[in-house]
């Protein structure tokens, strides 16, 4: 379990006028790290050393306070992490800030920033995420120039929502739709949003260029909330497709089955077996979810889906629609009926 810190650890007030007001959340992450005997460990006085190596690259013309809700590497992310994130952010959103800064590890990033966006749906600044993909001290690392895109973000625009600032090897600093991520590859520290539907990037002179192909929908319902804890989502079953795969038994606990496909958007439907297994999972009430379909042209496998009980939720991404799912379950909401529907911009339009 992760320490808990709700004290103020910093404010610094900058000379000049109209200085912008930030709120920056430390968790820890990659960002918040340094290497100790070989290995990477979260480091309590990495928060101040982050900001410090950012003045002396970039300088910092803010007027900026800082908390620490708790200290992780984001692979220990769970729902008692996020939830604490989430309470953090929703208590400062009415007290004055310009944006909001979440210091946060690569490697649940995507998980984060789309609770965070659902949770926060509606709200009236920026919520940005940032994170490094080495410790910052590193030569390769790319958080400094992640937080300068980020701060860069809320000066010159200020669009309201969740983002994440990310510099991919050898590119420009992009800006994401929190909802939009997909997870993260295997030996890769990319970051890339479905169908490349980043919101803009910034340029050599690191002045903000909106991507003319971004659009999204108009939320269709409001922010996901509940007063009760986001526990272990045991009731959700998630199945990747592999040839020769098995599946598995269903436990008595599960009531929603989020099951991937291949890149096509496609999944084995000729085998009897795997029909038997959708026709039981129905049978016993279970609900089940296809992510990673495009609602453009569709392969013969697809039209067993219907017969098979299986609903798809077209152009989400995988992560954002486990979160959902998660959420609006774990809260008693009406889950079908808003995984269906847009929030924080987190269906694409095609």
């Amino acid at each position: 379990m992760p320490s808990a810190h709700k004290f103020m650890i910093s404010h610094i007030n900058f000379s000049g006028d109209n200085l912008m007001k930030l709120l920056f959340i430390f968790t820890g992450g990659t960002i918040g790290s340094t290497v100790q005997c070989d290995f990477i460990s979260t480091d309590s006085a990495k928060p101040y050393l982050l900001i410090q190596a950012y003045k002396e690259r970039f300088g910092l013309v803010a007027d900026y306070d800082a908390i620490q809700p708790y200290t992780e590497l984001s692979e220990n992310n769970t729902g008692e992490t996020i939830q604490m994130l989430i309470e953090s952010v929703m208590e400062q959103l009415s007290a004055g800030y310009d944006g909001i800064i979440v210091t946060h590890g690569t490697d649940t990033l995507q998980y984060s920033a789309a609770a965070l966006a659902y949770a926060t749906a509606g709200c009236d600044i920026p919520i940005c995420l940032v994170s490094s993909n080495r410790p910052i001290e590193h030569p390769q690392a790319n958080g400094l120039a992640n937080l300068h895109g980020a701060i860069r973000f809320i000066e010159q625009v200020g669009t309201p929502g969740v983002w994440v600032s990310y510099q991919n090897p050898g590119d420009v600093v992009k800006i994401h739709r929190g909802t939009r991520l997909l997870g993260a590859e295997a030996f890769s520290e990319y970051i890339r949003s479905i169908y490349d539907s980043y919101y803009g990037w910034f340029d050599d002179k690191f002045e903000f260029q909106q991507n003319e192909t971004y659009g999204e929908k108009i939320d269709e319902q409001p922010a996901l909330c509940g007063n009760v804890p986001l526990n272990p989502a045991t009731h959700i079953l998630r199945i990747e497709p592999y040839p020769g795969m098995h599946y598995p038994q269903i436990t008595t606990d599960v009531n929603y089955i989020l099951h991937g496909t291949f890149h096509s958007g496609t999944i084995n439907t000729k085998s009897e077996t795997i029909k038997d297994f959708f026709l039981t999972t129905h049978a016993k009430g279970i609900k089940t979810y296809l992510v990673g379909v495009s609602s453009g042209i569709s392969y013969e496998s697809t039209k067993w889906f219907d017969e098979l009980y299986i609903s798809p939720l077209h152009d989400i991404s995988p992560v954002a629609a486990y979160v959902k799912l998660w959420m609006s379950s774990a809260f008693g909401l009406d889950v079908d009926a808003i995984m269906q529907k847009s929030l924080a911009g987190d269906i694409v339009p095609l």
